[in-house]
C-alpha cells in the first residue's frame, strides 16, 4: 500500500470515528440536559426529515440549495483570504518595514468582534457575494498570515548563507528555500481556516444577505422550524468536517513528501 493511500485511509477512519462520537454526544447532550423534543431534535429526527418523511425530497432540495450557497460564500472568501495572506506574508518576509506599517492596523481590525464589523462591511461592499467575501476574508486572513509568515521565517541562517555564497539573491533564497519551507505552515493555515470561513459566511448570511444556511436558519428560528435548524446545522458540520479531512490528507501527504525530499 502506498504512503498516500495509507494516509488517506487513516484520515478517513479518523473522520468516521469523529462523526460517530459527534452523533453520540449530540444525542447524549439532549438527554442529559432534558431538552424538550419540540426544540431539540435527535440525529434520527434529522435522518427522518431528510430521507423517510413524506416530504423528504423537498427537504433535501431545500437544505442542499442553501448549503450550496453557503459553500460558495465560504469558498470564495476562503480562497481570496488565503491568497491575500500568502502574498502579504511574502512581502512582509522581504520588507519588515512594510510589516510594521500594516500589521498594527490588521490587528486592530481583527480585535473588533465580527458581529460589530458586519454591518459596516455590508455598507461598504454591499449586500451580496462581495460583502460576504469581505467578511470571510477578514476571519481567514490574519491567522493565515501569521502562520505563513512564521513558516517563511523559519529558514535556518545556514541555508540562506549557502544560497548567497553561490551568488543567490534574496529572491533566490525566498524561491529556493523559504517558500518550500513554508509549505507545511501554508497547508496548516488552509486547514485551520476552514471552520473560520464557514462561520464567517454564515454570520454574513445571517446579518447581511439573508441567503444560504445562515439566512435560512434565522428564518427557521422565527417560524419555529426546529427540525430544519438542526438539519442545517448537521449538514454544515458534516461538510466542514469532510473539507477539513480532505485538506488534512493533502497536508499529511505534502509534509511526508517534503520530509522525504529533504
Amino acid at each position: 500500500m502506498s504512503p498516500a493511500l495509507s494516509t488517506t485511509l487513516r484520515r478517513l477512519g479518523v473522520l468516521a470515528v469523529a462523526a460517530v462520537i459527534a452523533l453520540a454526544l449530540w444525542a447524549l447532550f439532549l438527554v442529559v440536559f432534558d431538552i424538550s423534543p419540540l426544540i431539540g431534535k435527535q440525529p434520527w429526527d434529522v435522518f427522518a426529515y431528510l430521507f423517510t418523511a413524506p416530504e423528504a425530497a423537498d427537504n433535501r432540495a431545500l437544505v442542499w440549495s442553501n448549503l450550496a450557497v453557503t459553500l460558495r460564500d465560504a469558498g470564495v472568501g476562503y480562497a481570496v483570504g488565503l491568497a491575500f495572506a500568502f502574498v502579504l506574508a511574502v512581502l512582509f518576509s522581504i520588507s519588515p518595514v512594510l510589516e510594521r506599517i500594516i500589521m498594527p492596523t490588521a490587528m486592530v481590525l481583527r480585535s473588533i468582534p465580527l458581529i460589530v464589523l458586519t454591518p459596516l462591511i455590508t455598507l461598504i461592499f454591499g449586500i451580496g457575494l462581495s460583502g460576504v467575501t469581505a467578511i470571510v476574508l477578514l476571519v481567514v486572513f490574519l491567522p493565515s498570515l501569521a502562520n505563513i509568515l512564521y513558516g517563511l521565517r523559519s529558514v535556518s541562517a545556514e541555508h540562506g548563507d549557502l544560497v548567497r555564497a553561490y551568488g543567490g539573491s534574496a529572491w533566490t533564497v525566498l524561491r529556493k528555500v523559504a517558500l518550500p519551507t513554508a509549505v507545511p505552515a501554508a497547508l496548516a493555515s488552509a486547514r485551520v481556516a476552514i471552520p473560520a470561513a464557514v462561520t464567517g459566511a454564515m454570520i454574513g448570511e445571517w446579518l447581511s444577505t439573508g441567503e444560504g444556511l445562515g439566512g435560512s436558519i434565522s428564518r427557521a428560528s422565527g417560524s419555529f422550524d426546529y427540525t430544519y435548524m438542526w438539519t442545517a446545522a448537521a449538514a454544515i458540520t458534516a461538510t466542514t468536517m469532510l473539507a477539513y479531512a480532505i485538506v488534512s490528507i493533502i497536508d499529511s501527504i505534502a509534509t511526508d513528501r517534503l520530509g522525504a525530499i529533504s
